[in-house]
């Protein structure tokens, strides 16, 4: 079986271990902007949905910042990869968010 690796593939493929880079601080960072100036208490559980479309959404944009494309071309990106990271990072959102606020799902 023959696998055709085209330039729409290429695209979302050069950026895998960019975010395999990016994605634990984003995760990070997410949750501490989510949590305001409360330092003492987890965030509520109710929130992950919010939680996982901004660590998605931010990571997704800053890559798809980070090219020259314009238009079209860099929305398409943008939406690729939202769905890729939301695809292939969904248990790693979950299990970070979840043992932050202290809950085994």
């Amino acid at each position: 079986m023959k696998i055709i690796i085209n330039e729409y593939h290429l695209g979302l493929l050069r950026r895998v271990s960019m975010i395999e880079d990016l994605i634990d601080p984003m995760m990070d960072n997410t949750y501490d902007y989510l949590k305001g100036n409360d330092l003492v208490s987890p965030l509520e559980k109710g929130l992950y949905s919010a939680f996982e479309s901004m660590v998605v959404m931010s990571l997704a944009n800053k890559l798809a910042n980070q090219t020259s494309l314009v238009g079209d071309e860099k929305v398409t990106l943008r939406n690729q990869l939202q769905r890729y990271i939301t695809n292939e990072y969904y248990q790693k959102i979950r299990d970070y968010f979840y043992d932050r606020v202290g809950d085994t799902k």
